[in-house]
């Protein structure tokens, strides 16, 4: 839609009674580069300010849906680029001349101002990962911590690009080492490989943030003992609904490969058939799971309330 790349064509804010005014309006919610663009700053906020860094311009209104979807993607893109370009928004319904100026038929309208000129847009709320392009084709993306990629990783279970951004981890910020070892220990533990998860919970000394988290994860290497083959578990159960060794080795499986809620589904069953097994092993494995996630964790408190309403 951008065949037009100046709708101001030296038009009322080339200078004219819209064009003057301090850079003023900003930052919005807290946001360090997400301003309020108004027809009394627009040269200077957009304009001038587009001639130093990039200018994204969002053309929105309350009453508009679609606005209240792209805005916030717009907006954590600023600041995940943390001042590559600025984002400035402007609300048709305040600043009608404004619109008018740039021929807002339609919102939500984004255009992007380098050197002072617009040099490129689009209009309506286009998906996240095209937001992001069209934002890349303005500015380069940022580097990303690799801390940050290795979490995302490991949570999307990628276990490969998790170990290597946990090792760059350890090569380029060694005040996050602690987290990198916890987190190339769930790697391994994932992997079934409890030597090597072993040996990077151990570089974890006492002085460490994580050496708390280290040891519950200790805790959770217990469980390999009885961890067992997973197909020939869940047929074991099958076959014997009631058979709470089969229930328990199968938990113990699901606890080393980090499959916590399904772990202690596991051992939920234990607990209600046979509270004798092992000298109750079903209820303290569930303590120590919950140990290991923290008191405050969503599956923490939503399986204390399952193992309470099954014991009282």
């Amino acid at each position: 839609m951008f065949n037009n790349p100046s709708p101001l064509g030296g038009g009322p804010l080339g200078g004219g009674p819209l064009g003057g005014g301090p850079l003023g309006g900003g930052p919005l919610g807290g946001k360090k580069h997400v301003y309020e663009g108004t027809e009394q700053n627009f040269q200077s906020r957009v304009m001038e300010r587009s001639m130093e860094v990039p200018v994204v311009v969002d053309f929105w209104a309350e009453w508009c849906g679609p606005c209240r979807t792209l805005g916030p993607a717009l907006e954590k893109l600023a600041e995940e680029y943390d001042g590559a370009f600025e984002l400035v928004k402007v609300d048709v319904d305040k600043n009608p001349r404004l619109a008018q100026a740039f021929r807002v038929q339609s919102i939500p309208l984004v255009y992007a101002f380098a050197g002072g000129q617009p040099v490129d847009g689009f209009q309506g709320a286009l998906p996240a990962a095209e937001v992001k392009k069209f934002i890349e084709r303005l500015v380069p993306a940022p580097e990303r911590n690799p801390l940050e990629i290795a979490q995302e990783a490991l949570d999307a279970g990628d276990y490969p690009l998790a170990q290597e951004a946990f090792e760059a981890v350890l090569q380029t910020r060694p005040e996050s080492a602690g987290v990198a070892h916890i987190g190339l220990a769930r790697v391994a533990l994932a992997a079934q490989d409890t030597a090597r998860a072993t040996a990077h919970l151990d570089q974890i000394g006492e002085g460490d943030p994580q050496y708390t988290q280290a040891q519950r994860l200790k805790g959770v290497l217990a469980f390999n003992v009885d961890a067992g083959d997973e197909a020939a578990l869940r047929a074991a159960t099958t076959a014997n609904p009631k058979d709470a060794e089969s229930w328990y080795r199968l938990g113990a499986t699901l606890a080393t490969q980090l499959r916590y809620e399904d772990a202690l589904d596991c051992f939920l069953k234990v607990v209600g058939q046979d509270r004798a097994y092992r000298d109750d092993a079903g209820r303290r494995a569930m303590l120590s799971l919950f140990d290991l996630l923290g008191a405050e964790n969503e599956i923490s408190i939503k399986y204390r309330r399952r193992l309470a309403a099954l014991l009282f």
